[in-house]
């Protein structure tokens, strides 16, 4: 099974990107359910320390001087 990301525009779906099958196969389309989006908020709250334990800010902080030092050669 695999999961692929597509658009539906209120009549066709189109896939984002490509679909790796090599014949006619049976699909099912799981339309998600908008009530079930937490707001801005809560998505904060359920993400917060979901990182602990990996550096995100130092790897963050090496990426910007690695960039920076790139853009100056």
């Amino acid at each position: 099974m695999q999961v692929v990301r597509a658009i539906y525009d209120g009549r066709d779906i189109r896939a984002v990107e490509p679909i790796k099958v090599k014949r006619q196969t049976e699909v099912l389309v799981i339309f998600p359910d908008e009530a079930e989006k937490p707001g801005t908020m809560e998505a904060r709250r359920l993400l917060r320390g979901s990182g602990k334990g990996e550096k995100l800010t130092e790897k963050l902080l090496k990426y910007r001087a690695d960039e920076t030092a790139n853009e100056s050669r």
